[in-house]
């Protein structure tokens, strides 16, 4: 740190990893002020989006303590032209992004990255017009998602999405939709998973080749069901090749659009199936990472 005073607002999820999120906040909160620091420090969505819409805003620094989601949670409450520093204090369940930018998991490192690493650019997307980190899907992994919400109680395990997958045959029905991307008509898919990070379900690398600043999606399309061979793509999906099942295609796209989903999942969480557009936000996220 330069040993300058910085302006810094900490948003918590306090339902995230069991409190976790909330005690890493004041940790960091306690930190930083002990250095000279002015910090306030939130935890209500609605305070947030006030403080954001501020002026100067974007000359204050925001750390977010939680996991994707609550990461989700700021990008979509960023006014147009606000794009504050972000730290990431990652105490969720996947921590997809935070893994991508080699943000430790320990807090207390964390901590130390959020105030003394490089600012990188980072990609923000959106679908239908909300705010996306990592990925979105349609097929299998979005029904077990919607499934994983509707049962959940409490914050989100590992174990309810094992789960849920067991129980995928009776209620999964694995619908093929249309794909469109770069003015080209893709044909149907019965699975589609757009990545803006390389990762999924935390720390698998499933699509080595998305990078998070190249302003691309990598389109990854299945065209056969994935449950009646689950156990082979779970498989390629984990050794980062699914691109190479046979039925698999691997594209490189600036936009795109499915139509006649039946459901879909945003960074982890279920999402309304139907027409999905997407397209990069024209303002990119800057996001702390170790030097």
């Amino acid at each position: 740190m330069d040993g300058s005073a910085r302006s810094l607002l900490i948003f918590a999820n306090p339902h995230s990893g069991w409190g976790r999120s909330w005690h890493a906040a004041e940790r960091a909160a306690t930190t930083m002020r002990s250095r000279g620091n002015q910090v306030e420090l939130v935890s209500d969505r609605a305070v947030l989006a006030r403080l954001l819409a501020s002026p100067g805003a974007s000359a204050r620094e925001v750390w977010v303590c939680g996991g994707d989601g609550t990461l989700g949670e700021l990008a979509n409450r960023l006014p147009a032209g606000v794009r504050p520093i972000v730290g990431i204090l990652p105490t969720g369940t996947g921590n997809v992004v935070a893994r991508s930018l080699a943000v430790p998991l320990d807090v207390g490192r964390a901590i130390e990255v959020a105030a003394n690493g490089i600012a990188r650019r980072f990609d923000l997307w959106r679908v239908n017009g909300q705010a996306f980190t990592f990925m979105v899907s349609a097929g299998l992994d979005a029904e077990i998602a919607a499934e994983v919400a509707a049962r959940r109680v409490g914050p989100m395990r590992r174990t309810d999405w094992v789960k849920a997958a067991l129980r995928a045959k009776h209620f999964a029905r694995e619908s093929p939709f249309r794909v469109h991307a770069d003015g080209r008509d893709l044909g149907t898919a019965y699975y589609a998973a757009l990545f803006n990070c390389g990762l999924y379900a935390g720390s698998f690398r499933v699509c080595p080749a998305a990078s998070f600043d190249d302003g691309r999606l990598h389109l990854l399309l299945l065209r056969s069901p994935i449950r009646p061979r689950w156990g082979r793509v779970a498989w390629a999906a984990w050794r980062g090749r699914p691109h190479l099942l046979p039925d698999a295609e691997l594209h490189a796209v600036s936009e795109a659009r499915l139509t006649d989903v039946a459901a879909a999942q945003v960074d982890g969480d279920p999402a309304p199936g139907g027409e999905l557009c997407f397209a990069l936000d024209p303002q990119s996220l800057r996001l702390r990472s170790p030097r």
